[in-house]
């Protein structure tokens, strides 16, 4: 330890830049007080923050905070200390909670600013006509004959809401919740910057759940310019982030813990990066114990699903790819066998506000897993609706002896098929998103095999430790590297994913081609786990490390 801390260095924060947040997970519930104290004993003259990462006054999951140091540019040497760190505190795992985005282009740099890096990450953009395309091609207006989603309450964890006449009558107003600046106004700050993606919250609400109708061929009805997949469901808007180009998902557990709280049927989270946080997955798990639907981004020019969408390979949650209008692949959707079901997700249509001045009725053609997973969470609110609300299908879970998660993946994946222009691609669901056919298939009476881990098969922690979650992982997306990873190498599992997403993220830039060189240089890893990767090639390999 005293050679670790020292080695962080106190950088100039820049643009985007969160300082260095490490999450402390324990055995037992401690108070942020004992774990600081513990900390301390190991850093004494360390300027740290601990908070619970439920707002409770103990838990056994805490984020501990540097607030002088940034993590930009020395994920290594952070690793390094969290590794130290873990075993003189007491902790079973130590997570860094580094700067994530939706985007794997920007979070290697691409290009030398982020809206060059986001462009390397679009398709041309095309204002498809008419504006309900989408509707007819998930047969969402077939559903509506059966429910148009009244009596649901859909929350989206996002950047917030604003006001525009595509969410008239759509926000809750009360249960709102603000992690970032604090209090409960979930209204969108709108950070700033061309092509940041300023009102994304907006943007997915709007999908969801904006009010009118759609006929057979994409034609819309009033009252504004689109409409969302369930058009009665009311959707609760949570601010947990600022923007999904640049963000830190520490805020992302207390978010899905409020969305318990407050009653909410579906939660929708088009956001995620290669960050594992095991407080994430405890709220997972605590919302598919409650009876509730998650549906998760895939994420976008990554090369495999992103956190939290990856816990669906974990039964808590379902992950969502993109597609174009013709049922290929959206080229830059994440892909892998976590994902659950696939929809479109290049030039859907949804609100547009970019500044709170805008206008509140323009809108416009969209891209990226955002839309495939508001779509989709919107047909899981129809879903809901169907069988009678939250509360009775988490009766009929129980009886079945399964969750209403697993049954709503169930029902969204039976009967539907793949497209021929697939051609035969396993890495992008079971399907394309049926609206009526996930309403009209049965629900299962019986254990789909899909369930999550119940909690006597789970540590004390409640969650599956992180060398099992690198695990899952690389049977996933390098099971040639299985071979290489055994007990010994459990302590590098934080880094390890992080290198493997890393990795993927700048072969798939090097192939889609236009990446800075910089950008496609290999990370650098700690230096004693460079050491032990040495004699791992296959390791070293599919991390694509130094």
């Amino acid at each position: 330890m005293r050679e670790d801390f020292p080695a962080l260095r106190e950088l100039p924060r820049e643009e985007g830049d969160e300082p260095v947040v490490i999450e402390l997970v324990f055995s037992e519930g401690l108070t942020p007080e004992e774990v600081a104290a513990r900390v301390r004993a190991v850093v004494p003259d360390a300027e740290l923050e601990v908070e619970t990462a439920f707002g409770g006054p103990e838990d056994r999951f805490h984020f501990l905070s540097f607030p002088t140091i940034r993590s930009r540019g020395q994920e290594a040497e952070v690793f390094a200390f969290a590794r130290a760190l873990r075993p003189e505190v007491g902790a079973t795992d130590a997570n860094p909670v580094l700067t994530d985005s939706l985007y794997g282009a920007v979070a290697i740099g691409a290009g030398p600013t982020i809206e060059s890096a986001l462009f390397s990450c679009e398709t041309p953009r095309q204002d498809l006509m008419p504006k309900g395309w989408v509707h007819p091609v998930i047969r969402t207006p077939v559903a509506w004959g059966m429910t148009r989603g009244n009596g649901t309450t859909v929350a989206v964890i996002d950047t917030g809401h604003s006001t525009h006449q595509e969410l008239a009558g759509v926000i809750r107003p009360n249960g709102q919740l603000n992690l970032v600046e604090g209090g409960t106004d979930a209204s969108d700050r709108f950070s700033q910057g061309f092509l940041r993606h300023p009102g994304h919250g907006t943007l997915v609400c709007s999908v969801v759940a904006s009010r009118g109708d759609a006929s057979g061929t994409g034609d819309v009805t009033g009252p504004g310019e689109i409409t969302g997949a369930a058009p009665e469901a009311t959707v609760l808007p949570i601010r947990a982030i600022r923007s999904v180009i640049n963000f830190s998902q520490k805020t992302i557990p207390a978010a899905i813990a409020h969305a318990v709280a407050e009653g909410a049927d579906v939660i929708a989270m088009a956001l995620g990066g290669p960050t594992r946080v095991s407080a994430t997955e405890k709220a997972l798990r605590d919302a598919t114990r409650e009876g509730l639907v998650i549906c998760c981004a895939a994420g976008n020019c990554w090369p495999a699903v992103v956190f939290p969408a990856a816990y669906a390979a974990n039964g808590l949650c379902t992950a969502v790819a993109a597609l174009t209008r013709d049922l290929t692949p959206w080229a830059k959707t994440g892909r892998g066998p976590e994902v659950t079901i696939a929809a479109p997700g290049e030039n859907v249509w949804g609100a547009a506000k970019n500044k709170a001045t805008d206008p509140d009725d323009r809108t416009k053609a969209a891209q990226g897993t955002t839309l495939a997973t508001s779509l989709t969470s919107g047909v899981a609110a129809l879903w809901v609706a169907k069988h009678g609300g939250r509360a009775a299908l988490k009766a009929k879970a129980a009886a079945a002896g399964t969750t209403v998660q697993s049954m709503f993946v169930h029902c969204v994946t039976a009967g539907v098929t793949k497209p021929p222009v697939w051609n035969g691609a396993t890495n992008l669901g079971a399907g394309v998103l049926d609206a009526a056919q996930a309403l009209s298939n049965p629900l299962p009476a019986a254990p789909t095999g899909t369930e999550a881990a119940v909690a006597a098969a789970l540590p004390p922690t409640g969650v599956a430790p992180t060398s099992q979650i690198l695990a899952i992982h690389l049977a996933n997306h390098a099971p040639e590297a299985l071979d290489e990873y055994g007990p010994e190498m459990a302590e590098y599992a934080a880094e390890l994913l992080w290198l493997s997403y890393r990795g993927g993220a700048k072969a798939r830039a090097a192939r889609d081609g236009g990446a800075e060189a910089a950008a496609l240089r290999p990370d650098r890893p700690s230096a004693d786990l460079a050491a032990a990767l040495a004699v791992r090639p296959k390791l070293r390999a599919a991390l694509a490390a130094e």
